[in-house]
């Protein structure tokens, strides 16, 4: 039977298309030689028959709490026997951190989950760009269609990262930066300050995007807080038990750039950023093996918001520093990942959650691949 020549025009498009499609960081690519680190379940196992502290927190771009979950669903795939239980805190009072916990139990041990979810913080804001937006996000439902025409791929990149994502970044960095950094505040005080509590049990941060230094600033102005006040108290002890720092997407070198002058004062050296004063309040005692931070930064090359870590700025005793290469979506002859896959799929990026769950090498009590 002969084959219609359109046919045949489209199976050799898709072909084409599939030979064309490739994902050069899958499986990812470790920067640093000899790269090892905990994962959460062996962070977990290790916690003397309690559950180790996770704390997430989301990046740019509009969140809800269904993010939570999708997050520690794709980090549990590669646990053995784990189960979940999860709650919701509703904000009152206005415009509040969304605190959503989620409580894992593994036969190695347990996990406690907060996700920190600041996005409500910026939609008020953000509503004022919808008459902008040809295809409506859920924050803009009801209001008046675009009357333009704007090309296909123009539309969903103006949309999503201009829209609804670059805004996030431009108020954090204006006047709104100290009301945002008071109800994070008020967010970590809610979730870590556990009281007169153990302070050996192991803390894990995994933050995205720009939530990496929302959460930074946030503790460092905690630490300058009267000393001995219980928000300083808090943020210090946080510090002290920071066991693995996995940054996705990491935006410090970007963001810092805010903070320092231009002109003469831009010769001088750059001012130690967020990140690395944070570092620099851990004892010199954490160089003890059990005591040690990791520090995992996760980066898709064609992320073009995200940056690789400088680990001379960051390394010292007790904290070492790995970088991880990964496609979090496809690249389409050589020329195109989607920007925003690129820059929103890590936490659900598979090869992701596993070298999070599981650590390097991956722990025995992790399902085998």
């Amino acid at each position: 039977m002969h084959t219609p020549t359109w046919k045949r025009r489209a199976l050799l498009l898709i072909v084409l298309m599939l030979c064309a499609c490739t994902t050069p960081y899958r499986p990812p690519q470790l920067l640093d030689a000899g790269t090892t680190f905990p994962g959460l379940i062996d962070l977990a196992a290790g916690a003397g028959g309690q559950s180790a502290d996770v704390l997430l927190v989301h990046g740019i771009c509009t969140h809800d709490a269904s993010w939570a979950g999708v997050v520690v669903g794709q980090l549990m795939q590669s646990l053995t026997g784990a189960t979940s239980s999860s709650s919701a805190h509703a904000a009152t009072g206005g415009p509040q951190v969304q605190i959503v916990s989620s409580n894992v139990a593994t036969p190695a041990g347990s996990l406690r989950f907060n996700a920190l979810i600041w996005s409500p913080l910026t939609t008020g804001l953000k509503r004022q760009l919808c008459y902008d937006q040809a295809g409506k996000s859920s924050i803009c439902d009801g209001t008046p269609p675009l009357t333009s025409t704007r090309a296909r791929l123009n539309a969903r990149f103006k949309d999503g990262l201009i829209d609804d994502c670059l805004p996030d970044a431009l108020v954090y960095q204006g006047v709104a930066r100290d009301d945002i950094q008071r109800r994070m505040r008020d967010a970590i005080l809610q979730v870590l300050d556990a009281g007169d509590g153990a302070s050996d049990i192991p803390l894990v941060v995994i933050s995205h995007s720009m939530g990496s230094k929302i959460l930074f600033d946030t503790l460092l102005r905690m630490m300058e807080e009267a000393p001995g006040s219980r928000a300083a108290l808090v943020a210090q002890k946080a510090v002290d038990r920071l066991r693995l720092l996995v940054m996705a997407a990491n935006q410090i070198p970007l963001l810092s750039l805010a903070d320092q002058q231009t002109g003469a004062a831009a010769l001088a050296p750059a001012a130690p950023d967020s990140l690395q004063r944070l570092l620099q309040k851990r004892p010199a005692a954490t160089a003890a093996t059990d005591q040690r931070l990791t520090l995992v930064a996760f980066t898709d090359p064609n992320d073009l918001l995200s940056y690789t870590l400088q680990s001379e700025k960051y390394a010292r005793q007790g904290v070492t520093v790995y970088n991880i290469l990964v496609s979090n979506a496809s690249t389409y002859f050589g020329l195109l990942e989607r920007p925003d896959y690129a820059h929103l799929n890590y936490l659900t990026n598979p090869d992701v959650g596993r070298l999070v769950a599981c650590g390097l090498p991956s722990s025995a009590h992790c399902k085998r691949e």
